[in-house]
């Protein structure tokens, strides 16, 4: 059963470890360029004792066509009056002048067992000496960071539900991480 380990945090994750899951499990989220900040929703703890946390994805054009909330997943997004938009902006039009924008996707599928050393809290906090694209970037992350606040009981329920029902059956459905095998490979994995 997963619980939250303290309180929520956003969280980077060490880039050989996971090139290290992901030669073990592909469904990993793994780009040997690029995913240096990539945030993840950290930690969750289960009863074993196992440390997890869920990837947050930017959201892309297919995004639109998903529902807001799923078995395993959910849209972060925020429901505005049309305003100029970034052009990599992803909305749903809902009304007449009002959008739904999909910031990212909290992908339980995707979840991943994590160790002590082998990640980095992320610092939401905007200061002086931040780049405008660095403030933008922290921006967004805190719209996400509030966000998951707001359904943090649902992201573990599910979480709980999906990982529950993947150890009692042994079955990994269609782009799921393998859970029970990223266990055993994180527990050989060494730390500093």
């Amino acid at each position: 059963m997963f619980s939250l380990k303290d309180k929520l945090t956003f969280v980077n994750i060490d880039q050989k470890y996971l090139k290290y899951l992901h030669e073990h499990c592909p469904e990993v989220y793994y780009k040997p360029i690029g995913y240096d900040n990539k945030p993840y929703i950290g930690i969750l703890i289960n009863e074993d004792e196992n440390q997890y946390v869920i990837p947050l994805s930017s959201a892309k054009e297919k995004h639109k066509y998903w529902n807001n909330v799923e078995t395993d997943r959910f849209l972060i997004y925020e429901i505005s009056n049309k305003k100029p938009l970034s052009k990599n902006a992803v909305y749903k039009e809902i009304s007449d002048g009002t959008i739904e924008q999909i910031f990212s996707v909290i992908n339980l599928k995707k979840m991943l067992p994590i160790k002590e050393g082998l990640y980095t809290r992320v610092d939401l906090t905007t200061n002086s000496e931040d780049s405008v694209e660095i403030r933008n970037y922290k921006n967004l992350m805190n719209k996400e960071f509030a966000f998951c606040i707001k359904i943090l009981p649902l992201i573990i329920q599910k979480a709980n539900k999906l990982y529950d029902k993947q150890v009692s059956t042994g079955k990994i459905t269609k782009f799921c991480c393998d859970f029970k095998l990223l266990e055993e490979k994180s527990k050989e994995y060494p730390t500093k």
